[in-house]
């Protein structure tokens, strides 16, 4: 369920939108001439132009059609007027018009097949200001000649000025408006982040499982353990359920990192799951982060960090010219750059017979620190993608293991930025306890909801959120309800009510006006009865078989 529904506020926008665009067109129908400048023609053309196709592409995604569905009204009603006028019948808007479909289509092609509707969503708002910037100025252009040629203003020299003034505002209006709408996610990204003893392993087994028959599935893995790595691979947590016994949990220094991906029609897909000891991410704040990089920084590229920082304090060109001749050509530089780039440099500088002027030497130092800081920031990619964990632990074991908590923090927080979709896991067993005499299941959702709404404002509205109560199985009886039946829903209906109860979630209600969130129940195993005792040894091994229910819909949410 979506928590909040703003399908109201956002068909009002629109409509009061696209009156606003109509006022505009209606007063300003006079200005759009055949014989118009020949670049206006151009650049006006291929901005409509372009608007439009993209807009197509936007509509093909959930977040982002009302924004699409917006900008088609108001430019087509554009183009509409601008054909009606001749302004785009000239051999110039003609022009404009195709390299702005060409363009607009290409963005909407890429966007579609690579899922990335935050591009689409970036060049539109963009191209919106670019058309409010260049008509307003075209408008002023042509207004200022004419109350230049005037001597004095008569009744109808006011009136004009009096539509001019509305039809500056109704298009600054309209394209304010447009901006605001106009939304896109990454939306093959997804994260899925919950705390240690949410259920993650078994819901990831689940969606690994999905993902294998209906994505053309495959899985990426990276585990650093002392003694529990092979525990912790898939196929492991696969044999364990097999043999009836339940995946092992982290230790505190345990870092587990999934990636699933395949294909949804022609669509890339992937959902990233970290699987960690639960501690070190409670405050992901953006001064904390930039010092982590900075510290793993020095740690995994410290003879690059130094090179550059004495580079950078080399106060004479002839203490650059010996800092250059100590490294250039050296394994030292091949270390620290890589084979190609070092290469590049000594090209650049030559080898010891090279005769060399203060602009040679400075050029040099210029493209070496510029590699060097190419290097430096391609930590935090590193650190948002399995291949390069796996690279820095390659090569540094001895560091990553040792600061392994700040690497999970970084990686962690990097997820949370890439990611377009973000999905927090909340335990079931707190909705079982939440009306304990001792409030301990409430008192955790005040404390977990006050987290992810924390995470939401760091992170921003240009992503989907959904919240996910695992285990539904230990409050519910499952057995006999259909996934997509009114009596799920129902279920869903009643955690949101009762969550509503905690001041901590009421924030995040208040958020979803502004930003998608969604509210899911899930359990892995639907055949569960509620409250299971632990020393029930036939059912707890009954349990640890997958049979999803409503999983299906974090599919939903994520594809």
């Amino acid at each position: 369920m979506k928590i909040s529904n703003n399908l109201v506020l956002e068909v009002v926008l629109v409509l009061v939108g696209v009156l606003l665009s109509i006022i505009f067109l209606d007063i300003s129908e006079l200005y759009w001439k055949s014989d118009s400048h020949w670049l206006i023609q151009l650049i006006l053309s291929f901005i409509v132009s372009s608007l439009i196709f993209g807009a197509i592409g936007m509509v093909l995604e959930r977040n982002s059609r009302t924004g699409g569905i917006f900008l088609l009204a108001v430019f087509l009603s554009i183009t509409y007027v601008l054909y009606e006028r001749g302004f785009l019948l000239s051999i110039y808007g003609i022009y404009g018009f195709i390299l702005g479909m060409l363009e607009g289509g290409y963005l909407s092609f890429y966007s579609y097949f690579n899922n990335r509707f935050d591009n689409l969503a970036i060049y539109s708002r963009r191209f919106v200001t670019y058309f409010c910037v260049l008509t307003l100025l075209y408008l002023a252009f042509i207004n200022l000649e004419y109350f230049q040629e005037i001597s004095q203003f008569s009744a109808s020299d006011t009136d004009k000025l009096f539509k001019t003034i509305i039809m500056v505002g109704s298009l600054v209006a309209f394209s304010f408006l447009l901006r605001a709408t106009i939304r896109g996610i990454r939306a093959y990204d997804v994260f899925i982040y919950g705390p240690s003893g949410s259920g993650k392993s078994l819901l990831l087994l689940a969606i690994y499982k999905q993902f294998i028959s209906f994505y053309s599935g495959k899985r990426n893995e990276f585990i650093l353990s002392e003694g529990n790595k092979e525990d912790l691979k898939i196929e492991s947590m696969l044999i364990a359920l097999e043999n009836g016994e339940l995946p092992k949990s982290n230790l505190r220094t345990d870092l587990a990192m999934y990636k699933l991906s395949g294909k949804n029609r022609l669509k890339p897909v992937g959902i990233t799951f970290v699987d960690y000891g639960g501690e070190h991410t409670d405050n992901f704040d953006k001064v904390r982060y930039k010092e982590t990089i900075e510290g793993l920084r020095k740690l995994f590229y410290s003879d690059a960090s130094y090179l550059k920082k004495i580079l950078e304090n080399a106060g004479t060109t002839s203490e650059v010219d010996e800092i250059l001749r100590q490294y250039v050509g050296t394994p030292k530089l091949n270390k620290i750059l890589g084979d190609t780039d070092a290469s590049e440099i000594k090209k650049m500088y030559g080898n010891d017979n090279t005769r060399r002027t203060e602009k040679d030497i400075t050029k040099s130092k210029k493209s070496l620190i510029s590699l060097l800081n190419k290097k430096l920031d391609g930590l935090e990619k590193k650190l948002g993608d399995l291949d390069g964990i796996q690279d820095l632990q390659d090569y540094h074991q001895n560091e990553f293991a040792e600061y392994v908590d700040k690497i999970i923090f970084a990686c962690v927080y990097k997820r949370f930025e890439s990611a377009g979709k973000i999905i927090f896991l909340v335990d079931g067993d707190y909705v079982v306890d939440f009306h304990n005499e001792n409030n301990n299941g409430k008192n955790h959702l005040i404390k977990l909801f006050s987290n992810y709404s924390d995470i939401i404002n760091k992170f921003g509205n240009e992503k989907s959120y959904a919240i996910v109560v695992t285990k539904t199985d230990k409050f519910e009886n499952l057995s006999n309800i259909l996934e997509n039946s009114t009596e799920a829903k129902a279920i869903e209906h009643k955690v949101y009510d009762m969550f509503c109860e905690i001041p901590t979630f009421k924030e995040i209600v208040h958020m979803s006006n502004r930003t998608p969130i969604y509210l899911y129940t899930v359990s892995v195993d639907a055949t569960m009865e509620p409250h299971i005792k632990d020393e029930d040894t036939e059912m707890q091994q009954k349990s640890l078989k997958i049979y999803p229910w409503r999983v299906g819909e974090i599919e939903k949410f994520s594809f």
